[in-house]
């Protein structure tokens, strides 16, 4: 057996594998994955860094959204009754009157 067969054998039975498994093809193909998934600029921490991101994006999004129908509920309002906007929104009030402002706690 020649010394590059009897170093292979005995790295393959260090790996628990056969060493009919170790040539030139799978150890290229072995360095191709490692390198893809650790050293690669699309790596696996790079892709789960852009997924996280996504996430919050897709919630900030989202309260946006929520964001824009209150305004255009609130401009319907405006538009409808300006008085009620002005005492609701603003808390404008005549000079002969008390404002009270009840708060009410939300159950979650």
């Amino acid at each position: 057996m020649s010394k590059n067969k009897k170093i292979i054998q005995e790295l393959a039975s260090i790996l628990g594998i056969s060493g009919n498994w170790i040539n030139k093809y799978t150890v290229v193909t072995v360095f191709f994955i490692v390198w893809v998934m650790f050293f690669d600029e699309h790596n696996v921490f790079a892709i789960q860094r852009i997924k996280s991101n996504m996430v919050k994006l897709e919630m900030e999004k989202k309260a946006l959204n929520d964001e824009i129908a209150q305004s255009l509920k609130d401009i319907e309002d405006l538009k409808n009754n300006q008085e009620k906007f002005a005492r609701e929104k603003h808390l404008m009030h005549l000079d002969n009157e008390e404002i009270i402002l009840i708060e009410q706690k939300n159950k979650k």
